[in-house]
């Protein structure tokens, strides 16, 4: 039942979305057909319409030959003239490709402009290309940055909350359990597990600011015990017990 009810808005969009091109086309179909009963009644106005097309190449062609008057040098004469063949020339392309079409080219190309800024809100509103939401939780590559656990060995009360705060969290890291160490801890290390020693230096580096300079080593059992999922883990130590005194 859930299924059905979760699915009958998508089956109801796409009926809706076929019915439109439906009625679209068969609108397009009548003015195609309304188009070539025209075409057909208007035998004697195309031939006169093929005169004058002939005669103002020939004007063109002589205008190009004539020698330039007061104020018109040859140069801004023979660029106008190319301009006449050119824009000629893409009326003419353009007329055969829309009578090819099975629908008017006009209308191609507002779908299209219409599908490409679609795509464009659509991938920048769930970030589905690396939009601007959510970078700061990117790493090198487009990889999300990995979490990282945060534990007290220094027995100061709030430290590890702290440090979540000021250095986790402002490198753009996800936050993940936050504790205390089994035992205390003389320098504070980043330990890591499952082959992560590139990410947990890259967290160094960007954890620099907050702490300086720390040093990374495999994830011992207790601490890995204690960091739940998180293949990162920010051991404080005495080294860091005054972390955020005086400001």
């Amino acid at each position: 039942m859930h299924a059905i009810e979760s699915i009958g808005p998508v089956l109801g969009i796409v009926a809706f979305v076929g019915l439109a091109i439906l009625a679209f086309l068969l609108f397009q179909q009548a003015r195609d057909i309304r188009r070539l009963r025209e075409w057909a009644g208007r035998a004697p106005e195309r031939a006169t319409e093929a005169a004058d097309a002939v005669q103002a190449a020939a004007e063109a062609s002589r205008d190009e030959e004539a020698e330039p008057g007061e104020g018109q040098p040859a140069a801004a004469g023979r660029l106008r003239s190319a301009w006449k063949r050119f824009s000629w020339g893409v009326r003419d392309r353009y007329a055969a490709v829309d009578r090819r079409l099975p629908v008017d080219g006009r209308y191609l190309l507002a779908v299209l402009a219409v599908a490409v800024i679609a795509v464009g809100v659509i991938t920048s509103g769930f970030g589905l290309v690396g939009g601007d939401g959510g970078g700061d939780k990117q790493g090198s590559g487009g990889k999300k940055k990995p979490e990282v656990a945060v534990l007290n060995g220094t027995g100061v009360s709030g430290l590890a909350a702290l440090v979540e705060q000021r250095v986790v969290k402002k490198a753009g890291y996800e936050p993940g359990p936050v504790g205390n160490a089994n035992a205390s801890v003389p320098t504070t290390v980043v330990e890591y597990a499952g082959g992560m020693r590139d990410e947990a230096q890259t967290f160094v580096k960007a954890a620099k600011p907050g702490l300086g300079e720390t040093p990374v080593q495999a994830m011992t059992a207790d601490v890995q015990d204690s960091s739940g999922k998180a293949k990162l883990a920010l051991v404080l130590g005495l080294d860091d017990a005054s972390f955020g005194e005086g400001g």
